[in-house]
Order: structure tokens, then C-alpha cells, then sequence
């Protein structure tokens, strides 16, 4: 009996520090579903947000490469525009300087005619009439000039220097009248460089504008995905809690079932104790005859008495999870070389695809359908531990059933199956090389022979 008290008082002290259920854990057990669904959803949402917010990141990234063009461009024309205002500066000051080469040409030209007119009045002081008269005749000045080859009198000098004067006045307007073009032209050219400028300066205007309202659209992004982020761990946090209740709920049941295993224990080894007396008093008890006498059971130490012990666990009364198929192919225990199978794989000619149904109604409380490496595949596959797809139910009163390798499963964790009810379709993924189901009896999470189930079936 020492041994069984040391036991029970390990297994009390582990299930008293398990006890301790948090306040959160209770309320993530409302609807694990549906957070699992929200969580999934926030994870969809997070994707996309993020997905916006590259692309908005690369639209920035054009439009500031765009506005840095703009305005290199912007400075081009405004290089332009400054060097052309010079040109223009340039070709006033020379106009300026060709107008008063003009101006000086005009005084040379009337200075001359002054002098001319000196010597006219000096000829007409002389007396020389007939050459005063043809001079004074001339009806414009160019007639004067021809009609100063007439007076004989007249030097030679004074024409040719006003015909010199003339000539240079000619060349200098003709300077001046170029000049005035290209300054035209030039002063139309600045009007275009400004007017281009005007529209880059209107474009840039235009992208910084846009560019505001990506840099608002790229805040936003990261403030969707931040809080989708909270969200996501407020959700994680809640199912984390509720797995955590669910654990200390089973630590409860095993705690239950440590003392029922004691209490069968403890009133076995009492049974034991008071047969071993009560044939030890009928040893000693004198008979008129001698009577055949059943061997006493053996008495044992303590720890003799607790080892080997197997409590018994009560049938459930369980339908068999392949109808139709009855051929176990690997039975409970059976030698694997590094570990030993803890279930039994049933199989069949044409089981592929075959129905799978609950051995008894319960919850269903675990699902595994992502594996997509069915029959035909290259050897076996280790998805979810080798598994592959898998439903799990929990009856109740500590049992469980799990079915493995499944094409797929047709319920979702939190769903009630009543016993006979189609979960899935036998199949062949993970750690499988042909169609059989993989079917597991659970008793507070430990495995168990599932003939203790179908006592009259020879498996």
C-alpha cells in the first residue's frame, strides 16, 4: 500500500498545480469556430492590406522619381530662360550702341552740310550767280548732289564724304534692323521657355499632389495592418486560452480517473487482504471432514500488489468506423521495430474512397484536411506527424476516436456527429502507401485496444 500512497499523492500534486483555469480561458471557450474563422479572416485581410501597401510604396516610389525629373527639368528651362534674357540684354546694349553710330552718322552728315552751306554763301558773297542758281534749283537733296558735278567751283571732297557718310549710315541701319529681329526672336523663344515652365511647374504641382494622397493611402495601409495585427493576437490569445482550459479540463478528468483507478486499486487489495484472512481462518478452523480446499490467491507485498494493474474500461457500445470493410491489415500493439502501432489499420478490396462514420456521437474536437498528397503520390508523406488528413471525436467520460489517412473530412472541430454519422472518406495520405483507415480508441488521451470495443469480432 506504500507504493499506491505515493501514487495518488503524485498524481494529486500534478493535477493541483494543473487546477488554476484563467478568467480568459473560460471566455475563449464560447465559440473556438468562430475565432478560428476570425483569425483566418484577419490573416486574409493582413495579406491584402500589406499587398496595398507594396504597391503604394512602388507608386511612391515612381511619382518622387517622377517629380525629381520635373524639377531637374524645371531648372533646364529656368538655365534656359536666364541665358536667353542675357542674349536679349546683349542685343539691346548692341542696338543701343548701332542707334548711336546712327546718330553720329546723321551729325558727320550734317556737319557737312553745314560746311557745304559755308561755301555756298561764300560762292554767293563772290558773285559766282550762275553756279549759286543751278545749286539753289535742285529739287531734293539727291538732286543737289547730282547737280553738284555741275558746279565746277565746288570741291570734289565735299561729295564723296557725304556719299562715305551715307553709305556707312546705310550699312549701320541695316545692323540695327538685324538686331531688332534676333532680339524678336529671341524675346519669342523666352515667352515659349517661360510658358513650357509654367506647364512643368502646373505637372509638378499635380504629383506632389497625388503624392500626398499615397503617402495618406500608405499611413492608412499601416494602421489597417497594425490593427488587423492586434486583432490576429487577440484572437491567437483567445484560442491559446481555450486549448489551455481544455488541457486543465482533461488534467480534472485524468485527476477523476487517477482516484477512481486508486479507489478500484485500494478495494482490490482490501478484497485481497480479506480473502487471504478468511482462508487463514478456515485453516484454523477443525472439521468433521476433510474438504478439497481452493488454493489461497497469493499474498504479495505492497508494491507487488500495485504493479500491472489495469483498470477496466467500460464499452461504449461502439459501431464499426468502415462498414463493409472488416480486414485488419495491422492489428493493436503490432511490432514496428522502433515503436509499437496504437491503433489498427482497416482495409479492403475498392475501400478507397469508402465512407468513414463516428463509433459513437460525440464532439468532434480536432480536424486536419491540408494534406494533399493522396493515393498515387511518390512513397508517403509526413503531414501533420504522418497522420495526413484526420478527424477526432471525443465521446465523452474520457474516450476519444481518432480516424487518420482520410481522402478528407467532412466535419469541422466543434461540430456534435451522432454515432454512424459519415465524417470522411477513407484514403491515403500521410504515412501511407494504400488506402486503409487508421483507427485509433483513446482513454483520457492514452491509447487502448480497440477489441476492448468489439469484443465479438476476431481481429
Amino acid at each position: 500500500m506504500k507504493k499506491l500512497k505515493r501514487i495518488l499523492c503524485a498524481m494529486l500534486s500534478v493535477c493541483m498545480i494543473m487546477l488554476p483555469v484563467s478568467s480568459a480561458a473560460v471566455g475563449a471557450e464560447e465559440n473556438i469556430d468562430d475565432l478560428k474563422k476570425k483569425l483566418s479572416e484577419l490573416e486574409a485581410k493582413s495579406a491584402q492590406y500589406q499587398a496595398e501597401l507594396d504597391k503604394t510604396k512602388e507608386d511612391i516610389k515612381d511619382k518622387e522619381a517622377y517629380s525629381q525629373a520635373l524639377i531637374g527639368k524645371i531648372g533646364t528651362l529656368d538655365e534656359k530662360i536666364a541665358l536667353t534674357g542675357g542674349s536679349i540684354q546683349d542685343l539691346n546694349s548692341s542696338i543701343t550702341t548701332k542707334q548711336s553710330e546712327i546718330n553720329e552718322a546723321n551729325k558727320a552728315i550734317e556737319s557737312q552740310l553745314d560746311a557745304l552751306c559755308s561755301r555756298l554763301r561764300t560762292i554767293y558773297m563772290s558773285g559766282s550767280a550762275s553756279d549759286l542758281e543751278i545749286i539753289l534749283g535742285a529739287k531734293d537733296f539727291s538732286d543737289f548732289v547730282d547737280k553738284m558735278t555741275l558746279v565746277h567751283t565746288l570741291s570734289t571732297y565735299d561729295k564723296e564724304l557725304i556719299d562715305d557718310v551715307n553709305e556707312q549710315l546705310s550699312k549701320i541701319s541695316v545692323q540695327k534692323e538685324e538686331l531688332e529681329t534676333d532680339k524678336d526672336e529671341l524675346e519669342e523663344k523666352q515667352t515659349t521657355l517661360q510658358e513650357d515652365q509654367q506647364e512643368l511647374n502646373n505637372l509638378l504641382d499635380e504629383n506632389e499632389e497625388f503624392l500626398r494622397g499615397l503617402y495618406e493611402s500608405s499611413e492608412d495601409a499601416k494602421k489597417a495592418i497594425e490593427g488587423a495585427a492586434i486583432e490576429s493576437a487577440d484572437a491567437e490569445s483567445k484560442i491559446a486560452a481555450y486549448y489551455e482550459a481544455q488541457r486543465q479540463k482533461a488534467a480534472l478528468e485524468a485527476q477523476k480517473a487517477a482516484e477512481t483507478i486508486a479507489a478500484e486499486r485500494a478495494k482490490a487489495a482490501e478484497q485481497n487482504t480479506k480473502k487471504t484472512e478468511k482462508t487463514e481462518e478456515k485453516a484454523t478452523e477443525p472439521e468433521d471432514e476433510p474438504e478439497e480446499t481452493q488454493p489461497a490467491e497469493s499474498s504479495e507485498s505492497d508494491d507487488s500488489d500495485d504493479s500491472g494493474y489495469t483498470p477496466s474500461i467500460p464499452s461504449s457500445g461502439y459501431t464499426w468506423p468502415a462498414p463493409g470493410y472488416y480486414w485488419v491489415i495491422s492489428k493493436w500493439n503490432e511490432d514496428r521495430g522502433s515503436y509499437n502501432h496504437g491503433a489498427i489499420d482497416i482495409t479492403g478490396s475498392g475501400i478507397m474512397g469508402a465512407v468513414v462514420v463516428a463509433a459513437q456521437s460525440g464532439t468532434v474536437i480536432d480536424t486536419y484536411n491540408a494534406c494533399p498528397h493522396n493515393y498515387g503520390k511518390d512513397g508517403s508523406c509526413g503531414c501533420n506527424g504522418g497522420f495526413g488528413n484526420y478527424v477526432v471525436i471525443d465521446h465523452g467520460n474520457g474516450k476519444s476516436t481518432l480516424y487518420a489517412h482520410l481522402t478528407n473530412g467532412i466535419v469541422s472541430t466543434g461540430q456534435t456527429v451522432s454515432q454512424g454519422q459519415v465524417i470522411g472518406f477513407v484514403g491515403s495520405t500521410g504515412w501511407s502507401t494504400g488506402a486503409h483507415l487508421h483507427f485509433e480508441t483513446r482513454y483520457y488521451g492514452v491509447r487502448y485496444n480497440p477489441h476492448d470495443e468489439y469484443p465479438n469480432m476476431d481481429f
